[in-house]
């Protein structure tokens, strides 16, 4: 996807999300802004011709894309990810943790059960442990 596919695939998605879940600002043309904005820093090193990968480029790897990324505020939660096979993709952190397993090897499995501060505390325990 290029770089002008992604953001319009988001604001859809957004304004998809917001509807089902009754927020009002779904047609908020200064929230889908914002979104813009937020999506023009996180892709600003792209060129806009650029195919980037996604999430749904990876389906051989068989990982769920985790729902907190992928949620009506995924504007904020994907990133443009650097790859240590090479290069880079717009996904999620599930997808990341597949793909850079040096990088989140310190970092807690996330349980889809597991409260904040449960992940919180696994991440501080493993921090004391590393020292």
């Amino acid at each position: 996807m290029t770089k002008s596919e992604i953001i319009k695939k988001v604001l859809k998605e957004f304004r998809n999300e917001s509807e089902a879940a009754g927020i009002p600002a779904r047609d908020d043309a200064a929230y889908e802004r914002v979104i813009v904005a937020a999506m023009e820093k996180s892709l600003r090193n792209v060129e806009p011709d650029t195919n980037i990968r996604t999430c749904e480029d990876f389906s051989s790897l068989y990982v769920k894309c985790c729902d907190c990324c992928h949620d009506i505020y995924q504007h904020y939660e994907i990133a443009l990810i650097d790859i240590e096979t090479g290069g880079s993709a717009w996904i999620c952190c599930a997808i990341a943790r597949a793909l850079n397993p040096k990088m989140h090897a310190n970092f807690p499995e996330h349980a889809e059960n597991m409260t904040f501060n449960e992940l919180l505390m696994e991440f501080i325990r493993r921090c004391e442990d590393a020292k």
